[in-house]
Order: C-alpha cells, then sequence, then structure tokens
C-alpha cells in the first residue's frame, strides 16, 4: 500500500483534562482515515490558564486552516 499525502480541514479547541490545560485538534471531516481513530493534543505548560489558550487557539484558528498528513520522505 502506497501512503499518500492527505489534508484535512481543521480547527483547534482549548479544554482542560485531568486539571491540565490542553488544546485540541478537531477535523471537520473523516478525510484522513489513519487519524480517525485517534484524538491529537497538545499538552501546555504548567500554570497556563484557560483563558491564556483560549486566546492562544484564537490566533491558531485564524491563520491555520487545515493539517496535511505524509509520509516522512
Amino acid at each position: 500500500m502506497t501512503l499518500r499525502k492527505e489534508r484535512s480541514g481543521s480547527r483547534f479547541v482549548a479544554r482542560t483534562d485531568e486539571d491540565k490545560t490542553v488544546i485540541e485538534l478537531e477535523l471537520f471531516h473523516d478525510t484522513v482515515p489513519a487519524l480517525k481513530p485517534l484524538s491529537v493534543g497538545f499538552e501546555l505548560l504548567s500554570g497556563t490558564t484557560l483563558t491564556q489558550a483560549k486566546t492562544l487557539v484564537d490566533a491558531m484558528n485564524e491563520r491555520i486552516v487545515g493539517i496535511i498528513v505524509a509520509p516522512k520522505e
């Protein structure tokens, strides 16, 4: 099976998980089969507030329109 480059529209959301602030990637559609069973999140530095994370998420969502998943060359 040949792996190919796949794209998906996405957005980021901020939330707390077990007293940690995280940013999660949400895909708009199931166009990347390899990611369908996965959740992708980013753990933020200790002490980052949910308000700070939401500010970061707003900036990310203004500039990042999607993800590209590709095999390493």
